[in-house]
């Protein structure tokens, strides 16, 4: 009864001074929200790849357009492809917008082929935004003699990898089935940085990156022309990579070109900052307004073009609206997909 009375004289007191002094009562109650606070911020990988790069970016200038200004840190939870970094985020993780996460743009994807394993509701998810859609490559070693996409039909590649739930196993997987490709699969890395690793050992020849990887920490590769870039993932062509196929076309049939885009539907996912199921919908108001505040920032934009990072920032609503769809693809859709992969 009290809170009833205390609403109606809130509403009372909004129609005598007007909709903007409420406005100022509000934003100054928002002030606290996460004041003296620490706001921790998770990627499911090792550090060192592209998710590393684009969560510092972010803890960098997010907490400049979030009241309170809190601190903000950056903590990794890697393994299983990053499955065990999604389950800690969706089970454990405090509801209250203190932690945030960049998550695997694949979430939804593993979770509509893999319920029994990825036992999580993206949908339930707070979408905040998108800091970059995911411009995805192969790289391959120069020695290896391949020089474009036909080549790897007859030459045998050696890809290393981390996880059967991540692109690095299931891209050359598929290309194997779909497009008569003779990809060997090595697993068994902790993540991107190992792999590379691996590849200048001479121990595998390649792996799935991001173009934007690429170009900042393996610029130097790419100068010398020590790797080649076969094709590209995605549905659409990076502007930098329009001489480069998309790996749709590499598909032999039409059911083939129907499943790498269902399986790089998660393009327009990319880096995108994510809140848990439960934080109060002002909270994940006060986020979402925040990020977009960063997104433009004329000092962000800089930053992120002096660190080499495309920013293709797009709203909570709209990363919302693709979870959604992804994770509605009929069932009947996804059977050679799944047979493919050996998902039961």
């Amino acid at each position: 009864m009290l809170a009833a009375v205390r609403l109606m004289a809130l509403v009372v007191l909004c129609a005598a001074l007007g909709h903007e002094a409420c406005s100022v009562s509000w934003a100054q109650g928002d002030a606290d929200v996460f004041r003296n606070k620490t706001i921790k911020l998770m990627i499911t990988f090792e550090p060192g790849g592209s998710y590393d790069l684009y969560a510092r970016l972010a803890a960098t200038y997010l907490s400049k357009h979030l009241p309170g200004q809190p601190a903000m840190t950056v903590q990794y939870h890697p393994g299983a492809g990053g499955l065990v970094g999604i389950l800690h985020f969706a089970e454990k993780a405090a509801q209250d917008g203190s932690e945030i996460a960049i998550l695997p743009r694949d979430v939804a994807i593993n979770q509509r082929l893999r319920p029994e394993t990825a036992k999580y509701d993206a949908r339930r998810f707070n979408w905040i935004g998108t800091l970059a859609t995911y411009p995805g490559v192969m790289f391959i070693a120069a020695r290896t003699g391949v020089k474009t996409a036909e080549d790897l039909r007859r030459i045998p590649v050696v890809a290393g990898s981390w996880g059967p739930t991540s692109e690095t196993f299931i891209t050359p997987t598929l290309l194997n089935a779909l497009a008569d490709t003779k990809f060997k699969i090595v697993s068994g890395y902790r993540g991107g940085p190992d792999v590379d690793l691996a590849v200048e050992r001479g121990e595998v020849d390649g792996r799935m990156a991001s173009w934007t990887l690429m170009k900042t920490q393996r610029a130097q590769w790419l100068r010398d022309k020590f790797i080649v870039i076969p094709f590209q993932a995605g549905i659409t062509s990076h502007p930098e990579l329009t001489d480069v196929p998309l790996i749709g076309t590499l598909a032999k049939t039409e059911e083939g070109r129907r499943i790498f885009e269902f399986q790089n539907s998660d393009a327009g996912i990319g880096w995108s900052v994510v809140a848990p199921p439960n934080v109060p919908p002002e909270r994940v108001a006060l986020l979402r307004r925040a990020f977009d505040a960063m997104a433009a920032d004329p000092e962000f934009r800089a930053d992120a073009d002096k660190r080499g990072l495309d920013v293709t920032p797009a709203r909570g609503e709209a990363l919302t609206e693709i979870v959604n769809r992804t994770i509605a693809t009929p069932a009947e859709a996804l059977v050679t997909l799944k047979k493919i992969l050996s998902i039961q």
